[in-house]
């Protein structure tokens, strides 16, 4: 079901994508790190007090302070960025631009083109969180020791894996629903984009909260990790959407008519 060569093709196509996204993680872990003290905070805070940062920057603790500020913003829209992006490359762009009739004119079908493409975008996901986690409990550790509450740390970039993983599984439905790039990347990377968007609107003003029952974010509800309870529920049904959407995306891909 997974073909080996087209796997290394589509990390060999991608890996430029996958570093980049994964360093500005990590350079912003590494930031955070470096500028947090409770002491700096109580700075910090006043100064953006009154503003749209006021409801980011805050915290009395280095995770809390992590939790609505990185995983607020950087963590939700970089790693989204790249599953746009590459998600659109996998299949959606081999198709508009015909190279995608090249494979097929090999001995790899559809069906393995398809879960190799969804394997790869999984696990390179993954990786990226991997790396992440490893980063900021290293940097963390040199620049604020016994600072971090690790377990918490990691439980949120589960949650925050979780989140993408869903989030990916639209951009990859999407593109192989559609046979144009444009196409895959409005409805691939609008709705993602829209999350954010309204997510960021529900931070600015709370007489907007009621649009949190649409969008996914939601579902990645730092707080309630923080408290350390009511979580479980939300993460199942990011897996859910995850592999329900994947699911659709390779049978979509595997029975269309593709113009080869």
């Amino acid at each position: 079901m997974i073909n080996i060569p087209y796997f290394k093709q589509a990390i060999k196509s991608n890996i430029i994508f996958l570093a980049i996204f994964t360093i500005i993680l990590c350079a912003f872990l590494t930031v955070i790190s470096t500028v947090f003290t409770p002491t700096s905070m109580v700075g910090i805070e006043s100064a953006v007090n009154g503003t749209f940062a006021s409801n980011i920057i805050t915290g009395t603790t280095f995770v809390e302070f992590l939790s609505n500020s990185f995983y607020a913003l950087m963590a939700i829209l970089f790693p989204m960025l790249y599953s746009i992006i590459v998600g659109n490359n996998l299949i959606a762009a081999k198709v508009d631009d015909g190279s995608m009739a090249n494979y097929l004119s090999t001995p790899v079908s559809r069906r393995d083109i398809v879960i190799s493409s969804a394997l790869y975008l999984i696990l390179s996901l993954l990786l990226m969180w991997i790396i992440a986690s490893i980063v900021g409990i290293t940097v963390a550790n040199i620049t604020q020791p016994d600072s971090l509450d690790v377990d918490t740390f990691l439980m949120l970039n589960v949650g925050v894996f979780l989140f993408h993983f869903a989030i990916s599984s639209i951009c990859f439905v999407a593109s192989c629903i559609f046979n144009n790039s444009k196409h895959s990347l409005i409805i691939g990377g609008g709705i993602p984009l829209f999350f954010f968007i309204v997510n960021l609107l529900i931070k600015v003003s709370e007489d907007l909260e009621i649009l949190k029952y649409i969008t996914l974010t939601t579902l990645f509800n730092t707080s309630n990790i923080l408290a350390g309870s009511d979580y479980i529920g939300d993460f199942i049904i990011l897996a859910v959407i995850g592999i329900v959407l994947y699911v659709i995306g390779i049978e979509v891909f595997t029975k269309k008519c593709l113009p080869l």
